[in-house]
């Protein structure tokens, strides 16, 4: 039983997530001959369902681990993705129908000679209420064969969207893009779907190539998240970044580029979910295929520092074990059981310094 008011008007009385400025689905199917474009001339009217839809989607992308993140290609003439979205979004010089049929185009001829099957495409510009950030994704997604009751009880065969299976899409930060900022463009890129995903990619034109020390550094920040979030002992602190620092210095030794799930499971095995959510949560947008960075590795097992008359390196374990102890009101490090060589150094110093007094 209903209270009278369109679908649309029960989606502007809840509480939203997000604000779906526009949103249109484009098949892609594959034929014969090829893969053939099947458009939609006009955007999806939004109503319950559709908004339900677009949730899901952007709340199961945020989640998806296997993310590469990046910027477009500056060639716009062969990856006009950009183009296109320049033109909707930055120059409003083109509608959102005609945006997302040559986004559709391109699709099209990025994935012809590919073992993908097509599907629906969906594509969307919503605004995340929160903050207000304008975000643009493109998934594509298939039917799913189901079960249903009619109204006899008899169960009949049901096609829907598998909208939590999907494998392949991108999201646009269009606010940051539009703001100049570094990384704002993302791809799904699931552990060995790489031949899958590649011409999704080159679709979006997301050049995705990383700096391996920035992203070594942004790991090891998610990494103490990981920790303060569990609260661990010093012990077990200095055990578990002991252990991310061995299995990245193998990923280093051995030129395997860094993947969060892969890293996850062998890292956090009783639980890698909780340690792949602390990452994609931490906002730090850390990317999948990088080599990490031998040097930025230290930092997850050494504190290293100096000044122009000094420098001093010391592991974690000289915290943990009392050698080293650190007085957060002074902020002076007391370093304890000096070796005999350097105390009798020290100890001639200052009575050499007192004679001259």
């Amino acid at each position: 039983m209903t209270d009278g008011r369109d679908e649309g008007q029960m989606v502007s009385d809840a509480l939203l997530d997000n604000e779906i400025v526009n949103v249109i689905v484009h098949t892609v199917n594959k034929g014969d001959g090829g893969f053939v474009v099947d458009d939609r001339r006009e955007v999806l009217e939004v109503g319950e369902t559709v908004q339900r839809l677009i949730d899901q989607l952007a709340k199961i992308y945020a989640a998806k681990t296997g993310k590469s993140h990046g910027r477009f290609e500056e060639d716009a003439e062969n990856y006009p993705v950009s183009k296109f979205l320049e033109d909707y979004f930055q120059k409003g010089s083109s509608d959102f129908v005609s945006t997302t049929l040559n986004m559709a185009k391109s699709l099209r001829k990025s994935v012809q000679g590919t073992a993908s099957t097509g599907g629906h495409v969906f594509f969307a510009h919503f605004r995340r209420v929160t903050d207000k950030t304008d975000f643009f994704i493109v998934a594509i997604l298939n039917d799913e064969l189901g079960a249903a009751l009619n109204k006899s009880k008899e169960v009949v065969d049901a096609l829907h969207l598998d909208i939590k299976g999907f494998r392949l899409a991108g999201r646009v930060n269009l606010s940051s893009w539009a703001e100049g900022a570094d990384k704002y463009l993302s791809f799904i890129k699931g552990r060995g779907q790489d031949k899958v995903s590649d011409f999704f990619k080159i679709f979006l034109g997301c050049n995705n190539s990383v700096a391996a020390v920035l992203e070594t550094q942004k790991l090891g920040k998610a990494l103490e998240e990981f920790v303060q979030s569990k609260d661990m002992s010093e012990d077990q602190r200095e055990e578990f970044l002991r252990s991310a620092y061995s299995i990245c210095k193998r990923y280093t030794d051995k030129d395997l580029p860094f993947e969060v799930k892969a890293f996850a499971n062998e890292l956090w095995p009783e639980s890698p979910e909780d340690l792949s959510n602390v990452f994609e949560g931490s906002g730090l947008d850390i990317s999948d295929g990088f080599i990490p960075d031998k040097r930025s590795l230290r930092s997850f097992v050494k504190f290293t520092g100096g000044s122009k008359n000094w420098r001093i390196t010391f592991d974690r374990a000289a915290l943990s074990n009392g050698e080293i102890e650190f007085d957060t009101k002074s902020e002076a490090l007391v370093i304890k059981k000096l070796p005999n060589e350097l105390l009798a150094r020290l100890r001639m110093e200052v009575s050499q310094n007192g004679e001259e007094d």
